[in-house]
């Protein structure tokens, strides 16, 4: 890896595919019989896809965090069914430790969602430790009291 940052091992190009089952994380219920993969559930295999995809070209101690999604929802996939998610790294910018991707999901009967997603390297413990260090304080929490 060369001194460019983590994200110095990521090409811009790169490109992932994995598969997915409607109704893992999120469904949608439409009636009693029927449940579809609703749109954050797209989501969430657009981010696991490009996880995947990416943390091989990541050093040790290091992932992705998303910072920025955009995500169209074009056509309802029932529970159950396979969804294919491909993602292609659009942008690295080694430097700032930040990167771009696109990613489409398609089902049985064509494209379901598209989307465009952000994302920051960042090192694993050091992003613990600043989110420790935010404190339950600032959010509220009368058990930190």
């Amino acid at each position: 890896m060369s001194d460019d940052g983590p994200l110095s091992d990521v090409p811009e190009g790169l490109e992932y595919e994995a598969q997915w089952e409607a109704w893992a994380f999120e469904p949608q219920t439409v009636v009693d019989d029927l449940a579809v993969a609703a749109t954050p559930e797209m989501v969430g295999f657009m981010e696991g896809t490009l996880r995947d995809g990416v943390t091989p070209h990541l050093p040790d101690g290091h992932r992705i965090v998303g910072v920025r999604v955009d995500c169209e929802h074009r056509a309802s996939t029932p529970a159950g069914e396979e969804v294919t998610v491909s993602i292609t790294v659009e942008e690295v910018d080694a430097e700032s430790g930040r990167l771009v991707s696109t990613a489409r999901v398609e089902d049985d009967r064509g494209l379901a969602a598209t989307g465009q997603l952000r994302h920051a390297v960042v090192n694993r413990a050091a992003f613990a430790d600043r989110i420790r260090g935010r404190g339950s304080v600032e959010r509220g929490n009368a058990d930190a009291e």
